[in-house]
């Protein structure tokens, strides 16, 4: 893995980019696209800065728990399990897996259920879920109350209520006009902040404080602070998915 199999997922990856970009370039746009590309904004970035400044900072507090889970789960569980909690690295890894597998299936069943309960609601309530079970996800895990990968798979699902409607949320922020822009703008800002600096804040935690429990801190922030932007949301938006 060191020395030749981090690679192969590049590899595959940049095919997989080469193949994408060919399929687009032989698709046709459809009429509604022509006509929605003609009253697109010939400077988007700029126009979002000046009119759509407050969607975007919405957008970037109800990406923070997605964002927050995401740096911690995917970057950082497993080395935190093995390196602080002395789980073997294996298990750790294979738990870890399993539980990105499941949250993946139910990205897929909530993003089918907010067909039928409000996205906003599945944001809120996922958010909640979050707060409450960050420190008993981590005592458990600590004090090896519960089996680990049991552990993970409850977080990879509670953590795909959020997961499964930041993105039309976030797309709703914003008139056709500016969306790719003001979309692109807050999703990196958001991760940028919230996702990449979720292991180095957890690491730093767990060293000033002295609790093995400390990264729950960092998903507890996340968590109410996009708690709280979700409450903004009936207040904003509504180009895709309408009143109410």
């Amino acid at each position: 893995m060191a020395t030749l199999g981090w690679r192969i997922a590049f590899l595959l990856g940049g095919l997989g980019g080469l193949l994408s970009f060919a399929l687009r370039r032989s698709l046709e746009e459809s009429p509604e696209f022509a006509r929605m590309k003609q009253l697109a904004s010939r400077q988007p970035f700029r126009e979002v800065l000046r009119t759509h400044l407050r969607p975007v900072a919405l957008g970037v507090s109800v990406l923070a728990a997605t964002a927050g889970f995401n740096g911690l789960f995917f970057a950082h569980i497993a080395a935190y399990a093995s390196g602080v909690l002395g789980y073997n690295p294996r298990q750790a890894v294979v738990s870890q897996t399993i539980g990105v597998l499941v949250h993946a299936l139910g990205i897929l069943a909530v993003g089918r259920l907010a067909g039928h309960v409000s996205p906003r609601t599945l944001l809120r309530v996922g958010s909640l879920v979050l707060v409450a079970l960050a420190f008993p996800f981590y005592s458990a895990l600590a004090d090896r109350s519960m089996n680990s990968t049991l552990l993970m798979i409850l977080a990879g699902a509670c953590a795909s209520l959020v997961n499964g409607t930041f993105a039309v949320l976030l797309t709703d922020l914003f008139p056709t006009r500016v969306r790719f822009s003001g979309v692109a703008l807050g999703f990196n800002v958001a991760f940028t902040i919230f996702s990449g600096t979720a292991p180095l804040v957890a690491t730093s935690l767990i060293r000033s404080t002295g609790l093995s429990t400390a990264p729950a801190f960092v998903m507890v922030a996340c968590g109410l602070l996009t708690l709280v932007g979700s409450l903004g949301l009936s207040r904003d938006g509504g180009y895709v998915l309408g009143e109410g």
